[in-house]
């Protein structure tokens, strides 16, 4: 399940939105999205993000993973993620995952200091920290990957590597970018998308596997869809919430109900 989570997060300029806001997304925005296993439906996602309010130039990033259909009855999934990520330069400051997954809770949290590279995992509540040491340059986790895709100035054939901290590992994601233009996918119509290529680099090409995501080629720059193959399969990741009428997938024209937000309101 991590490693489902490391694909799914790896989902062009910093332009100035019509919101006011300098990045793509306007502040708390809330994206949900319904990952299915081949014919099932198996989890949704809900990624939010706006300002740290108490520390400046800090943007918070959290992802809501919850379990639906059969998964639900012999998997539950309840896990948020949250990255604390510096803008300027673009890094993690902190990596907070509180998961509960099949039963089975786990609390982490990693703290990267640049200034000494050195990185602080707390692997549970209770437990005493581990160090390691960082390679140099910035890192990303798996929170602020979606959004720093959102932010790049892509162009065709280009790429990028990023380090990402998972726990106490260091791993390496390669994203490119195949093209830029009019494309088709699925049901939806013909629009301007950024076509975007991720896998495992490096050292962590050990973990197999592949995402393709199409995003809008305008100033939110939405993931709309996504594709992905790893070790358990292939999964597509639809947005179902967040991007209005046009954009959110709708099945017989009619939005996919949010299961965590039916189970969110009190009863009547």
């Amino acid at each position: 399940m991590p490693f489902l989570l490391f694909l799914i997060l790896l989902l062009p300029a910093l332009t100035l939105a019509e919101n006011s806001s300098p990045f793509p997304w306007p502040p708390g925005e809330q994206l949900t999205y319904l990952i299915e296993w081949g014919p099932i439906d198996a989890a949704e996602a809900t990624f939010t993000a706006q300002a740290e309010t108490k520390r400046e130039g800090i943007e918070r990033f959290e992802l809501f993973l919850r379990s639906r259909g059969p998964i639900e009855a012999f998997f539950p999934i309840r896990t948020r993620i949250t990255s604390l990520t510096q803008i300027h330069p673009w890094r993690t400051t902190e990596y907070i995952q509180d998961r509960n997954e099949g039963g089975n809770i786990r609390n982490r949290r990693t703290l990267p200091d640049y200034s000494v590279r050195l990185g602080r995992f707390f692997p549970a509540p209770g437990k005493p920290e581990e160090n390691f040491d960082l390679l140099e340059g910035a890192y990303e986790d798996f929170g602020s990957m979606l959004y720093h895709v959102r932010t790049h100035p892509w162009k065709p054939g280009a790429y990028v590597t990023w380090q990402v901290i998972e726990n106490k590992e260091p791993l390496f994601a390669k994203i490119s970018c195949p093209q830029i233009d009019t494309i088709e996918i699925e049901d939806h119509p013909p629009r301007r998308l950024i076509e975007i290529f991720g896998e495992p680099h490096g050292s962590s090409a050990r973990y197999k596997g592949w995402m393709k995501i199409w995003m809008t080629d305008d100033a939110r720059r939405l993931p709309l869809l996504a594709k992905l193959k790893f070790q358990y399969g292939t999964f597509t990741i639809r947005l179902i919430r967040g991007g209005g009428p046009e954009l959110d997938y709708r099945p017989d024209g009619e939005p996919v109900p949010i299961l965590s937000e039916l189970e969110s309101t009190p009863n009547r």
